[in-house]
């Protein structure tokens, strides 16, 4: 991280009131996203901008306080964490900021927490029935209680054909992307809020399998809801390592058959050509992995990290383009 705490701490002491309350901020994840700290004595969670060059920008603190804001004040929506102080002034403590809870829990992506590995085949099944259920509370709710902006499949896939484009990605991903925006998939039905991110990855258990919160938002918008159906989908078909690291691989995790039957029960509508819609979002992420790569190949990012993910990108790239090309066994 190159942010110094103590100038956090000083700053976030000064425009909280809180004194000796806030005993430390301790960094959580800093580098190439949106930065996660915890204010150590007083509950809560710091959220800032990156300090160096990132991935995502623009890193608008106020459209996802908004976001969550929203989404904690409608009363079908997911858990999220609730949010408190917005500060636009980055004088403060340097970028702008927002403030909320810091829920007791634990989020997992690459390793299955051992406290899972053995728990019976009951506890996966509810645990996927959560978080389905959490992002298909998105996508049930109302269209103008969600204050992000709008973006169409071809917009989507267009975004990622430029963050491609900047980052000198392999031309085999530039092909799948611009195959995309000449091709749409066809809609569901009409628009919906939803997530942008929604992988189990951002889910925040507690160790009895309850979901308390699904987090990050800053992709937020309204847009397909298949998008958020897709992302989810890319995961099963990422190769048996990536499945055995992060609970697919236990009895009671669902399939991708139940996923899509649950998903097409909860939102009324009926699944199209979702390998297509799968196929804009492994190529999202392979785009973010070569922009990473790109900017520390030309200086701009030194995070060591970054050089490593060159290696991945063929990987996505043919995954990209086998769902594009409806490749895949049948959903």
């Amino acid at each position: 991280m190159s942010r110094d705490p103590n100038l956090l701490l000083n700053g976030l002491r000064r425009y909280l009131g809180c004194d000796d309350a806030l005993t430390s901020v301790i960094p959580l994840s800093t580098g190439h996203s949106n930065e996660t700290y915890r204010l150590a004595g007083i509950n809560r969670i710091l959220r800032m901008p990156p300090s160096k060059e990132g991935l995502l920008p623009p890193y608008d603190m106020a459209a996802q306080h908004a976001v969550l804001s929203a989404m904690a004040g409608y009363e079908q929506g997911p858990p999220v964490p609730r949010v408190y102080e917005l500060c636009n002034d980055a004088a403060v403590i340097g970028d702008p900021f927002f403030i909320m809870d810091d829920l007791p829990g634990e989020a997992f992506e690459y390793v299955t927490p051992d406290w899972l590995k053995v728990a019976p085949a009951a506890l996966p099944d509810r645990m996927c029935a959560q978080w389905i259920g959490a992002v298909t509370a998105v996508h049930r709710m109302p269209v103008r209680r969600m204050p992000a902006a709008p973006r169409s499949v071809v917009e989507e896939a267009q975004h990622w054909l430029d963050v491609a484009v900047s980052a000198e990605a392999p031309r085999a991903l530039i092909a799948v992307l611009e195959d995309l925006v000449a091709h749409p998939p066809p809609l569901s039905g009409s628009a919906t809020p939803i997530h942008g991110d929604p992988k189990h990855g951002n889910c925040l258990w507690d160790q009895q399998g309850r979901l308390l919160a699904l987090l990050d938002w800053e992709m937020a918008g309204v847009g397909e809801p298949l998008l958020d159906l897709g992302y989810i989908m890319q995961f099963y078909d990422q190769g048996d390592a990536a499945l055995a690291s992060a609970g697919y691989e236990l009895p009671g995790w669902w399939s991708k058959a139940r996923t899509i039957d649950v998903w097409q029960q909860a939102t009324g509508r009926t699944v199209i050509a979702l390998h297509r819609y799968e196929a804009i979002q492994v190529a999202k992420v392979a785009a973010i992995i070569a922009l990473g790569a790109h900017l520390f190949r030309t200086g701009r990012a030194p995070d060591p990290r970054f050089a490593a993910w060159a290696t991945v990108i063929p990987g996505y790239v043919q995954l990209a383009a086998r769902c594009a090309a409806d490749e895949l066994a049948s959903y």
